[in-house]
């Protein structure tokens, strides 16, 4: 009661609230063509949650997985190590695997079962985009630490192969798919497998995001994941390049700190401003092109067909 700023602002994002709830009552959002998959040891027995609250386990990477996906336009589920051998994969075009070696999250001791390491192999070799982070695949007790790194393009290594060479690269130019400001944190041990790797994006001089294709699918992976507005819209241009779609798709905004949804039954479109700043941020839209203008952390729902309407 002794801050009448804070409860306006309270009761503005309630309605808001409602009001979003409203056209999800009269049809879905629009989705792109991407389903994704997490896997982790748990699968759906712990959906969209990690060992406890974000501020507790902020130092996990898929935690910050989770975070950036629930805001994607993209469908996703999560599936474990049993799911995989039953042949899930089928059903799934991303496939996400990001923790700590050892952990539940990465799976641990579960990658030394080849019916998973196979059928993961398989999966991308036939067109399917692998999404490793941190140590995706890792346990020992094979001459490859991550036991997807013919996949991968790379692996970690974690003493065994100190006097073993390293292969060189020069970083690869690849226009639009990771945005400015996005970044990862260094991992040290993380080597190429070949020449065939592509670095993408590296961090004290460690590849840090690179790129492999494995047959007709690909294969990137992330040294550490943060989520932020630039990280989260580097995790969808991943999925939307690996599948070789266009990265200007419609129904997404064209600067990261901004963001959309697209209602077709309602005919309504919602953006969002996530910075501190007043941002312009244009929407490419079966009516054509969108510009909106927009509030720090504002937000504005237009009639989406009709381009050219002002916010409501």
């Amino acid at each position: 009661e002794d801050f009448p700023d804070f409860c306006s602002y309270m009761e503005t994002i309630a309605d808001d609230f409602r009001r979003i709830k409203s056209f999800h009552e009269e049809g879905a959002v629009y989705t792109l063509p991407i389903r994704a998959a997490v896997l982790h040891s748990w699968g759906k027995l712990r959906s969209w949650t990690l060992s406890g609250h974000f501020h507790e386990t902020y130092m996990h990477d898929l935690i910050h997985i989770n975070e950036a996906l629930s805001g994607l336009p993209v469908s996703v589920e999560f599936i474990n190590f049993e799911d995989v051998k039953a042949g899930c994969l089928k059903g799934v075009d991303v496939l996400i695997n990001a923790g700590a070696a050892g952990s539940a999250w990465s799976g641990g001791m579960a990658w030394n079962d080849s019916g998973v390491t196979e059928a993961v192999s398989r999966w991308v070799y036939e067109g399917g985009v692998l999404i490793g982070v941190g140590e995706p695949s890792a346990a020992p007790g094979a001459s490859a630490y991550f036991r997807l790194a013919s996949v991968l393009g790379v692996d970690e290594d974690t003493g065994a192969k100190v006097c073993h060479g390293r292969w060189e690269y020069e970083l690869a130019e690849k226009p639009g798919l990771i945005p400015a400001g996005a970044s990862v944190r260094g991992r040290k041990g993380i080597c190429l497998t070949g020449p065939d790797t592509e670095v993408i994006g590296e961090k004290d001089g460690l590849p840090a995001i690179t790129s492999h294709r494995f047959g007709g699918g690909t294969a990137f992976y992330l040294s550490s994941f943060q989520v932020t507005p630039e990280n989260t819209r580097m995790l969808l241009n991943l999925m939307v390049s690996g599948m070789g779609m266009d990265l200007n798709q419609k129904y997404l905004t064209d600067s990261p700190d901004t963001e959309c949804a697209w209602y077709p039954a309602s005919g309504k479109l919602v953006v969002i401003n996530n910075s501190g700043e007043e941002r312009e941020t244009v929407i490419r839209m079966e009516a054509g092109r969108q510009t909106v203008r927009l509030e720090p952390y504002g937000m504005a729902v237009l009639d989406g067909a009709v381009n050219g309407n002002r916010p409501e």
